[in-house]
């Protein structure tokens, strides 16, 4: 290849004050002086078809050969920083990594990119409690961080604060699953994508420091930026935060915001690392190591999100960690020890669900959340570790005396079965004493599907997950079964569900049961899930909290003063005939009408069939809406909106009756990229309607569980049956 002065001379033009040309530069000059591909290669230290790629370009195309071209598919730009919250989410089940060639044809980059990507992240996938260090000016390594703060405006100005919590007393509690973690992603990314910085990656203009606009202080010490209403910096940050090293990240030229600590480091991000997306990772981290704090923080940042409608887009965004989001992570009420002699079970019962709470407790620590004396929590831990319900973990030293021994359960200690009985799909589920899901499988309902084909799949299924279980299928504790009211939970007898009138009257509980010959629970499917989300999902820390059931149809479940509400007949939560009463949909008899929309799946195919969205096969199915949705095509978002808006005013009658602070949403209706559509909504009404609003601020939430809420619940109802301490059982169990 031969170059004259004047190719020399374009070529070093072309590449000036460039350095992403700089490689392909010095491949042509080593060339021009007659250095071998080989050589060339391994003084620039890239690999040979490097080299060998951009002569062979420049020769065929001249300069025009040297400019970058995208892979077709590939983004031309990588935000590297979603690239390693979607690494830390997890791939979908069954697979628990992501390998480095899965994540890259998720993501549509290649392989190369990606591990450049984790090289300068310093991301290892299987080690998730290594820390992760940000590429900002300077490095930041990051183990347990907290998001403190964080703000963003239409001009391009971004800014975030954070610190690293210190290691906690206790070992993580509550932790957040695979599960959650991806469906929070998905979830908060969809909302803060409104909340981006508008041209915060273009290049800076030298010298210049564009600041946020400031907020006004009010006599409360509160602050708020002009046309919001999201609390901004007050003066007491810098007090509250003292004792811990703070870290302000900017984007653009965004100046330090005020009220910052003197001790605060600053650090500038690259243009390659987006603010919203680091917002999303920081979330992932912080619910690997602080889960309920997080949950309590992220919706707290979702909500805030939330308040940028489509008519407020563009003005400045404002979020602060108030101390009043912390509070809202309430120590859950333990049942207090009874003397008697005859309630040795009771007490038994009282430590496990005290431990189980908080995911591991010394013998002092129980003896003091239980009331139960030193000598009595001794024998009955001594005991519990006899059968193998409990095992010690490694001692800690709490700085005086003797090293605590943390108890905890045993995830292989028992395991229940949950079945979760809908028109559309029974799902099965093998479930151990921790929520560790440890067998899956689902059937397919038709119009044709009758009731004893179908208790005799769930018997196939049960022997098929006893088997795959091993040594654990040994221990089952029963079967839970899940489904749609209205029920006679005396009986265990299926009362014409209105969506599944074809099956009648169905006994149930007794047919599983003599099939199976186990004990079996009959629940509705919205209390299954409630009692889910209490045992292994975001309710566990709340003694008071409403579950919204969303699937083929709507129920509800409430969890009040520490326990599952049922009612007098184990109906209570009627959501549709609630929702009718609250819109004033009568029939002439003057009683509530059926509202469509609580049948959320079938109210959102029609409305977006109707609205002109079409189908290849000529069929629009709810899965197909979820897409388009998620894609951004009108038809679909208006219709899931429209649905949503009247579920939101059930949720505000059940607010009001129930008096409760945190509503829990999932269900099959409810999968991660619609999520936000739904929480938006009846988060904004169950705020601003209900007559106690001024006292009480309702927390919105996405279920840990979603999809498998019901199933996993009535898995998670046979431990509340078996170890959550009462002097009575709940009577809807077999005998």
């Amino acid at each position: 290849m031969s170059f004259s002065d004047r190719d020399l001379a374009e070529l070093s033009a072309w590449a000036q004050d460039r350095d992403d040309r700089t490689v392909r530069l010095r491949i042509l000059q080593d060339a021009a002086v007659g250095l071998s591909v080989s050589e060339s290669a391994r003084v620039l230290g890239v690999s040979r078809p490097t080299v060998t790629a951009w002569r062979q370009r420049y020769a065929a195309h001249g300069l025009a050969g040297l400019e970058h071209r995208p892979r077709s598919g590939r983004p031309a730009r990588i935000d590297e920083a979603d690239v390693v919250a979607a690494t830390l989410a997890g791939p979908p089940p069954p697979q628990q990594l992501w390998s480095a060639r899965a994540l890259a044809d998720h993501l549509g980059l290649s392989h190369t990119a990606l591990g450049k990507v984790w090289q300068r992240w310093q991301v290892r996938p299987t080690a998730t409690d290594a820390p992760l260090v940000l590429p900002v000016d300077p490095p930041l390594a990051c183990h347990r961080p907290q998001l403190l703060a964080a703000g963003s405006s239409a001009e391009g100005t971004a800014f975030m604060v954070i610190c690293e919590a210190g290691p906690s007393s206790h070992p993580r509690i509550g932790a957040a699953t695979a599960e959650e973690r991806r469906m929070r992603y998905a979830a908060l990314t969809a909302v803060m994508r409104r909340t981006q910085p508008g041209d915060a990656d273009q290049v800076p203009v030298p010298g210049a420091k564009r600041s946020l606009n400031q907020p006004t202080w009010g006599p409360d010490g509160r602050g708020s930026v002009p046309g919001m209403s999201v609390p901004a910096l007050p003066p007491s940050f810098a007090v509250r935060w003292s004792a811990r090293r703070l870290h302000v990240i900017t984007w653009g030229d965004t100046a330090v915001p005020a009220g910052l600590p003197g001790t605060t480091r600053q650090h500038t991000a690259p243009a390659a690392m987006s603010w919203a997306a680091t917002v999303c990772l920081l979330a992932q981290l912080e619910l690997q190591h602080q889960p309920q704090s997080a949950r309590v923080a992220l919706d707290s940042l979702a909500d805030a999100a939330r308040g940028l409608s489509k008519s407020s887009q563009g003005s400045p965004f404002w979020w602060l960690r108030e101390a009043r989001q912390e509070a809202a992570v309430r120590r859950r009420t333990v049942h207090r020890a009874f003397d008697q002699l005859a309630l040795g079970s009771y007490n038994e019962k009282l430590v496990i669900e005290s431990i189980r709470v908080r995911g591991s407790l010394s013998r002092v620590e129980i003896a003091e959340r239980t009331g139960l004396t030193p000598q009595a929590v001794s024998r009955i831990t001594r005991n519990l570790l006899t059968t193998g319900f409990l095992v010690e973990e490694e001692r800690r030293s709490t700085g005086k005396g003797k090293p605590r021994v943390p108890l905890k359960l045993r995830p292989d200690a028992a395991c229940a079965i949950g079945i979760h009985v809908d028109p559309e799909k029974i799902t099965h589920v093998l479930v151990d004493l921790c929520g560790n899901v440890r067998f899956r499988e689902s059937l397919a309902v038709t119009a044709q599907s009758d009731p004893q084909s179908c208790m005799e799949w769930m018997a196939a299924t049960t022997a098929q997950a006893i088997e795959a279980a091993g040594p654990l299928g040994a221990k089952l504790l029963g079967v839970g079964v899940a489904a749609p009211g209205p029920l006679d939970v005396h009986e265990g007898v299926l009362l014409n569900p209105p969506l599944w009138a074809g099956w009648g009257e169905v006994p149930l509980r007794a047919e599983l049961s003599r099939i199976l010959n186990l004990p079996v629970l009959l629940e509705k499917d919205a209390t299954a899930a409630a009692i889910g989300e209490q045992w292994l999902g975001a309710g566990e820390s709340s003694t008071d909290f409403v579950y919204l059931y969303l699937g083929a149809g709507a129920g509800s479940g409430a969890f009040l003063n520490g326990d599952v509400y049922r009612g007098a007949s184990g109906n209570a939560g009627e959501f549709g005939e609630l929702t009718a009463y609250a819109l004033d949909r009568m029939t002439p008899e003057g009683g509530p009408e059926m509202v469509p929309e609580c049948a959320p799946m079938s109210a959102v195919v029609a409305r977006a069939a109707s609205a002109g969205l079409n189908a290849a096969d000529g069929e629009v199915k709810y899965d197909a809406v979820c897409v388009a949705a998620a894609n951004g095509d009108p038809r679909a978002v208006d219709a899931i909106r429209d649905v949503a808006r009247v579920l939101a005013q059930g949720a505000v009658a059940m607010t009001d009756l129930y008096d409760t602070d945190l509503m829990i949403v999932g269900g099959p209706a409810v999968p991660p990229e619609v999520a936000e559509l739904y929480l938006a909504e009846i988060s904004a009404a169950v705020n601003r309607f209900p007559m106690a609003r001024r006292v009480r601020t309702v927390r919105v939430t996405y279920s840990t569980l979603s999809a498998s809420a019901a199933a996993v619940g009535a898995a998670a109802g046979v431990f509340h049956m078996a170890f959550a301490p009462r002097l009575r059982t709940h009577s809807g169990a077999s005998v």
